[in-house]
């Protein structure tokens, strides 16, 4: 597994200029979110989804992270520097957590699931959790949980694209933020 604080890897990587803003959310103490803004001279980065390549960061582009600490998951909603949602992509984790710097976290286990604008759901990085496994990185029950939070994610609210656009407006406004 991979510790990775709200933020990502994106502090670790030389090409990732960003300015960002942490927040507990929604009045709730065990929710945070997070919204980045990626600046000029910022590397554009790209990911394989649906057999086309979509840039996800770059000059203007922006990501609106949600961790709820009692979950075993962290959405991040994706947009363009015109304000177009990309895609919502789930990380899931064995736990989430607040570390020993006040910084929200998560044990990322590989596995993710992204939804598009359209609905369709593509679940990513299966090598990686297998690989994970095979070298001993996660155990057989990791592997397992993985999947469980997985398919609750996509049985439920949260894979569902209103409830999705609900949530996201209800993150940016309190940014004061609107798409």
């Amino acid at each position: 597994m991979r510790k990775k604080n709200i933020l990502g890897n994106f502090t670790e990587n030389p090409d990732m200029l960003f300015t960002y803003s942490i927040r507990k959310t929604l009045g709730k103490a065990n929710e945070y979110s997070a919204l980045i803004n990626f600046l000029p001279g910022c590397k554009n980065k790209f990911v394989e989804a649906v057999g086309q390549q979509i840039q996800w960061a770059g000059e203007d582009y922006k990501i609106l992270m949600y961790l709820p600490i009692r979950e075993s998951w962290c959405l991040s909603a994706y947009y363009s520097p015109n304000d177009e949602l990309l895609f919502w992509y789930f990380d899931i984790s064995r736990k989430n957590f607040i570390d020993e710097y006040g910084m929200p976290c998560t044990d990322d286990i590989y596995l993710d699931l992204a939804i598009t604008p359209t609905g369709q759901a593509l679940t990513l990085d299966e090598d990686e959790l297998q690989e994970a496994l095979d070298n001993g990185e996660i155990t057989s029950e990791d592997f397992n949980n993985a999947y469980r939070v997985h398919d609750q994610i996509k049985n439920s609210k949260w894979s569902n694209v209103d409830f999705l656009n609900e949530i996201s407006r209800k993150l940016l406004l309190e940014y004061k933020l609107s798409v």
